[in-house]
C-alpha cells in the first residue's frame, strides 16, 4: 500500500532531529511537520492515565496538532527522526487528511480481528508494507518496535504480544534481530493476506 504524501508542500530550510522517545513540539502556526526520516507515533492518554497510540507515521507523512481534537495530544519519535515544518494549503490539507483516514481505517480493520495471533500477524504485515525494506527473507522492519508498542497498537497486553512473537519466530514467520529489528517473512505476509 502506498501513502498519499503532501509532496507539493514547499519545505522550510530547517530539519529538526529527534532521538527515540523524544517529544516533537507543536508545529508552527499554518504549518505541519513533514517526516523526512524515521517513524513517529501520535499519542494521547485515556481517563485512567494510560498511553493510547493513535497512529504511526513515516517518511513523507505530514502530521500535526491541527488534525486532532484529542487533549492531551503528543507526537513522539519511535526511531531517530528528522522533521521539517512545511506550510500547507487547503487543497494539500485534503490530500493529507485522506492519507490519515486511510491509515486509521487500516488500523481499525486490523484491530477488528478477534484472535490476538491473527491481529498481530496482520499488524506486522501492515507495518512491513508501510515501513519495511525488502530483504531476501521478507521485509525488514527497522523502526525500533518494542513489545509494549506492538501490544498498544494491537490492543493486546505485552505478555501476550511477547508470547505470540515467540510463536511466530519458532514457526519461521519472523526473525528477530538486534536493536529491536524484525524481518517479517514472505510466508507470514502471504498467510496474513490469505495466500
Amino acid at each position: 500500500m502506498t501513502a498519499v504524501h503532501a509532496t507539493s508542500l514547499s519545505p522550510a530550510p530547517t530539519l529538526l532531529p529527534f532521538k527515540p522517545k523524544q517529544v516533537i513540539p507543536d508545529e508552527p502556526v499554518g504549518h505541519l511537520w513533514r517526516i523526512e526520516q524515521g517513524v513517529v507515533r501520535t499519542v494521547t492518554w485515556d481517563d485512567e492515565g494510560d498511553l493510547v497510540t493513535l497512529g504511526l507515521w513515516g517518511v513523507g507523512d505530514c502530521i500535526g496538532q491541527r488534525f486532532t481534537s484529542m487533549a492531551p495530544f503528543q507526537i513522539e519519535s519511535v526511531s531517530d527522526v528528522q522533521v521539517r515544518a512545511v506550510p500547507v494549503s487547503s487543497q494539500e490539507l485534503g490530500l493529507v487528511l485522506r492519507s490519515h483516514i486511510r491509515f486509521m481505517e487500516d488500523l481499525f480493520l486490523i484491530n477488528s480481528y478477534k484472535l490476538a495471533p491473527q491481529r498481530l500477524l496482520h499488524f506486522l504485515t501492515w507495518l512491513s508494507h508501510r515501513f519495511g525494506q525488502p530483504v531476501e527473507q521478507g521485509q525488514l522492519l527497522d523502526i525500533g518496535l518494542t513489545h509494549q508498542l506492538i501490544a498498544e497498537l494491537t490492543g493486546i497486553n505485552r505478555i501476550t504480544a511477547t508470547r505470540i512473537l515467540n510463536e511466530l519466530e519458532r514457526e519461521g514467520q519472523l526473525i528477530r534481530l538486534p536493536k529491536q529489528r524484525l524481518i517479517i517473512s514472505s510466508i507470514a505476509m502471504g498467510k496474513a493476506l490469505g495466500c
